[in-house]
């Protein structure tokens, strides 16, 4: 990748370097800009001040090709901005932002992301649609994840209920079964009743998915009671302290 500045707006872009020599236009002024052949820094280095000021610009078009070019960087600055960058309000833009994170390949930016949904959103679509990304991350999410509910464990408040939930909802659809106690705890002691019934989910999804499937297979309104019922015998089966 080329990563340059419009020459009339000063906007960072970041195009291939396939691109090299050619025109490309600014999707913030719509410029015609000319690429160069190398970076615009002798260093290469990206401009992350400027960039964290392209993740709040108006023009979606330039929020997006910030957190595209974050995917280019490392460190936890980048991690950070990007995180802060899942509270766009585009949906473009947060996928572009999780594509960045997995870019990036830092734990970090998992367990980031996670405390975040907890202290900054009410939105269930939101959180879900979170779920649904980090998953993708696949077993590099399970440690972080693991440790926000080791800390929830010793002191139940350290987290906010929804980041907690969050957490137990991507280690279940990861399998992750080195978590199958922990799962149980939030299932048995947790305060909160949804990160209770999400636990039982959970647990149930790693430790019996075959008959957490059959369960699936109920209608919504059918399904809470089995499930912890099943989880109550993962529980049972597995010798599991709680």
């Amino acid at each position: 990748m080329i990563i340059f500045k419009c020459a009339r707006c000063g906007v960072p872009m970041s195009v291939p370097q396939c691109l090299a020599g050619r025109s490309e236009r600014c999707p913030s002024c719509g410029a015609d800009i000319h690429v160069p052949q190398h970076q615009d820094t002798a260093d290469g280095e990206i401009d992350l001040d400027a960039l964290a000021g392209n993740l709040r610009h108006p023009d979606v078009k330039v929020r997006f090709k910030a957190a595209e070019t974050l995917g280019q960087c490392r460190g936890p600055r980048a991690v950070e901005m990007l995180v802060q960058a899942f509270r766009d309000s585009d949906k473009f833009v947060r996928e572009i932002v999780m594509e960045s994170l997995r870019k990036i390949g830092d734990p970090y930016g998992v367990e980031m992301l996670v405390r975040d949904l907890g202290r900054h959103w009410v939105s269930a679509a939101t959180v879900q649609e979170a779920v649904r990304e980090l998953v993708k991350f696949g077993q590099a999410a399970g440690d972080p994840l693991i440790k926000i509910l080791t800390e929830t464990n010793k002191n139940p408040r350290e987290h906010e209920p929804k980041a907690v939930r969050a957490a137990v909802m991507v280690l279940g659809r990861l399998g992750e079964k080195r978590a199958a106690s922990l799962l149980a705890k939030m299932f048995r002691r947790h305060f909160d009743i949804h990160v209770r019934d999400e636990a039982a989910h959970s647990l149930a999804m790693v430790c019996e998915p075959e008959e957490y499937k059959k369960i699936q297979a109920l209608p919504e309104g059918r399904r809470r009671t089995p499930t912890r019922e099943l989880a109550k015998r993962v529980i049972r089966e597995n010798h599991i302290l709680v």
